[in-house]
């Protein structure tokens, strides 16, 4: 099992997620400083505020899988 803190959400989220995707359980300790903050287990989170959904606002499509392996194909060596 491996252990973060709540700042390590926010700081190393990738490396958490990795270990999260290998298997591991992660265990993640309220910081101290920070113990005074209200709690957030069994409450629900509305992801459409999170930074992965508010990302992408420039109005540009998203290429799906497909459509980038066709352009790799279409672009040949190029790139």
């Amino acid at each position: 099992m491996k252990t973060a803190n709540a700042s390590d959400l926010t700081t190393r989220l990738p490396t958490i997620l990795a270990w999260l995707e290998a298997g591991e359980e992660v265990m993640v300790k309220p910081d101290a400083k920070r113990s005074s903050s209200p709690s957030v287990i069994g409450s629900t989170v509305d992801w459409n505020k999170s930074a992965a959904f508010q990302r992408e606002v420039t109005g540009e499509p998203v290429l799906s899988k497909e459509d980038l392996e066709d352009l790799y194909e279409e672009m040949g060596s190029r790139f």
